[in-house]
């Protein structure tokens, strides 16, 4: 969504406007996934289905990892497309699109993510560009300014992306051959953009990264850099997404727990509890619970989700049952589970002992089962507080019902807050009172004549 939201700003540089209906689109901009198979072969889908529906004479540009992971191969076989381009070479897009369009007309444009979500064609729209005037060129370097389009994201919340690729060497993963080495973004590059969102309105800024955790400049850490954003104005939340086991030690963690404004919320993706599986996935094979229990101790009251994978190569029935006995020890809040994808270009592709395609899926749908089992008793025991809660909108169901997210629920991938009674207006900031739980779900009400929050 981030580089979606810049590409998008580099089409208004060139007179573009966004639109939503690709059949009124001059330009349409596919912004591709392919960390595994199903997401490159739905991001193909998306693009053709975008071929289809443009314009005469409309130009369509592949970027992403789709371009990454295919390159030359796939601007042979994908004649629709007239400009491919990985992240990598995002700093030339405003010349490539500008080439085809050299008198630089007002036209429309859409930017989509394609292989993500399935929302194939939603688009990007808005007509608020939060940027710096003057900011420069586009995508100077490695790293782009933070001159972006929010339009697709509701102005009260953004992602602030701190870093790009992945020094790390997990056996499974294509993220150092799709988005390169750690490059980290400087402190004070951060900071001004993320005053700058402050002053356009946000109030929940979301970091992000392959790897948070590793973001290092000179001296200063993680810890410095979350610091230096809880001094910012206007913010009210810093959420932590992404936070990577091996690198979470106590200084770290006491340090992040103790900035008013980090939401009580770690992403830390532990991946298995096996030894023997985390050690052939690369990720060391040190316990997890351990750390699990640690976190707990050193941040009270912080919400833990977590990603696990089934169907390694090589994880037998016994491995398995580790897994399932450390997510009922461990508690987490929320987690994510995914069957293993055999990715070309990967160690674990190569690796044998195979797991069969439907042994993986049984097991994943046991740990999700268990999982909802364990995420119900969480929030059930969260019934009677009071919290604070950013109102998002309406729910699917209803436009007459607004839902919004306490700090313990993280944007698009956790559960919601469902107001019962009086409906707060969206990007208000409320204290609610929780009166039901389901597994994903709460229902809260909230006193209408409370006090404002402000950050």
């Amino acid at each position: 969504m981030v580089d979606s939201e810049r590409l998008l700003a580099a089409t208004r540089r060139l007179g573009f406007r966004p639109t939503e209906d690709p059949s009124l689109a001059d330009l349409l901009v596919v912004n591709t996934c392919a960390f595994i198979l199903p997401a490159a072969t739905e991001a193909v889908d998306v693009i053709l289905d975008a071929a289809g529906r443009r314009k005469p004479g409309a130009r369509l540009a592949v970027v992403g990892c789709l371009a990454s992971r295919y390159g030359e191969e796939l601007a042979k076989n994908l004649p629709e497309a007239d400009l491919v381009m990985p992240p990598k070479d995002y700093r030339g897009f405003v010349s490539a699109v500008g080439a085809f369009f050299p008198e630089s007309p007002a036209r429309a444009a859409g930017v989509v993510s394609g292989g993500v979500s399935g929302d194939a064609l939603g688009g990007v729209s808005g007509d608020v560009l939060n940027g710096v005037a003057g900011a420069g060129a586009l995508f100077p370097g490695d790293f782009e300014t933070w001159e972006r389009d929010r339009g697709g994201t509701p102005p009260w919340r953004a992602w602030l992306k701190i870093a790009e690729g992945c020094d790390n060497s997990c056996a499974y993963c294509l993220i150092p051959r799709l988005r390169g080495r750690l490059k980290v973004r400087p402190l004070s590059e951060l900071a001004a953009e993320a005053e700058s969102l402050a002053r356009s309105g946000v109030r929940e800024l979301t970091l992000v990264a392959q790897d948070l955790t590793a973001w290092r400049e000179g001296k200063n850490n993680l810890a410095d850099l979350v610091e230096r954003l809880g001094e910012i104005e206007g913010l009210v939340w810093i959420r932590l997404m992404y936070a990577y086991p091996e690198r979470l030690g106590k200084k770290l963690v006491k340090r992040l727990a103790a900035v008013p404004k980090v939401a009580a919320y770690l992403d830390v993706p532990i991946q298995h509890a096996s030894p023997d599986v985390l050690g052939a996935m690369g990720r060391g094979a040190a316990a997890p619970l351990p750390l699990v229990e640690n976190l707990r101790e050193w941040w009270p009251g912080v919400a833990l989700r977590t990603t696990l994978m089934v169907g390694f190569p090589g994880e037998t029935e016994r491995d398995y049952q580790l897994l399932r006995e450390f997510m009922e020890r461990a508690r987490f809040d929320q987690a994510g589970v995914f069957v293993f994808s055999p990715e070309e270009g990967t160690r674990a592709a190569l690796m044998p002992g195979r797991v069969p395609g439907g042994v993986g899926r049984s097991r994943r749908r046991g740990l999700m089962s268990l999982q909802k089992k364990i995420s119900l008793a969480a929030n059930r025991a969260r019934v009677g507080r009071e919290v604070l809660v950013l109102v998002e909108g309406p729910s699917a169901d209803s436009d007459l019902v607004m839902t919004g997210r306490a700090d313990f629920q993280a944007p698009e991938v956790d559960g919601l807050i469902i107001f019962d009674g009086h409906q707060p207006l969206p990007g208000r900031m409320v204290r609610a009172r929780l009166l039901k739980a389901g597994p994903y779900d709460l229902a809260a009400s909230f006193d209408p004549d409370g006090p404002a929050v402000t950050g």
